[in-house]
């Protein structure tokens, strides 16, 4: 007997699933061009806290009207073994990127656009500038790995969103960013797909970003 297929947003109509995903898009294109606008701000810049958070609610604003368009709910649910390997798994993408980072240093073309970037939170506040990672690293996930994973079909989830992920952080042209993205991207989207669950690829999200934002100004 054939297993029959079930579409990711349920028995929804055509037309809502229609809806949702130019929903799912518009917030995307959106939230880039919030991405490339922040990006522009000077380091030092109050603008660029405003900025920050504005993205991050295009993010969580547009993937919960899409999500609610589906009449579902974001998993949150999850064990201690899915969040045991979210802990280990940020932790080593960490260690890993830190250490790329130190052999960065001595690669001017590398190094200069990672301190043009950490230079918002060493002339800027350090504080606000973790609230925002913070905030900016939860609004991610519940984006790609919520909202824009509800919309793809099995199988192509990962690949898909890790693309997706790793095509809006390039906008920054920091070559070193867009590798972490990738690489964070394909973990996350491993851990959502094995746990399903949002919670295990927040957490690595937050580990993975904090960690970035507190130790790689003293590598680099």
């Amino acid at each position: 007997m054939t297993e029959q297929r079930v579409s990711p947003y349920g028995d929804t109509t055509a037309a809502t699933r229609k809806r949702t995903v130019w929903v799912v898009i518009g917030t995307g294109l959106v939230a880039a061009a919030c991405l490339a606008w922040s990006l522009r701000i000077p380091a030092g810049d109050p603008w660029f806290y405003p900025a920050t958070f504005i993205l991050a609610g295009v993010y969580i604003a547009g993937s919960s009207i899409a999500i609610r368009m589906t009449g579902e709910r974001l998993p949150w649910r999850v064990t201690p073994r899915g969040m045991r390997d979210a802990v280990v798994g940020g932790v080593v993408l960490a260690v890993v990127f830190i250490a790329g980072g130190f052999m960065v240093r001595f690669i001017p073309f590398l190094s200069e656009p990672v301190h043009e970037l950490l230079n918002h939170a060493r002339v800027g506040s350090l504080v606000m500038v973790a609230l925002t990672t913070a905030v900016n690293g939860v609004a991610e996930e519940v984006y790609y790995r919520g909202a824009l994973w509800r919309i793809l079909p099995r199988g192509r989830r990962i690949l898909v969103t890790t693309i997706a992920y790793t095509a809006v952080t390039s906008l920054a042209g920091i070559p070193l960013l867009a590798l972490a993205a990738a690489a964070l991207g394909a973990f996350v989207g491993y851990l959502r797909e094995r746990t399903r669950s949002l919670v295990p690829g927040i957490v690595t999200h937050l580990i993975w970003s904090l960690t970035m934002l507190f130790v790689l100004p003293y590598v680099v």
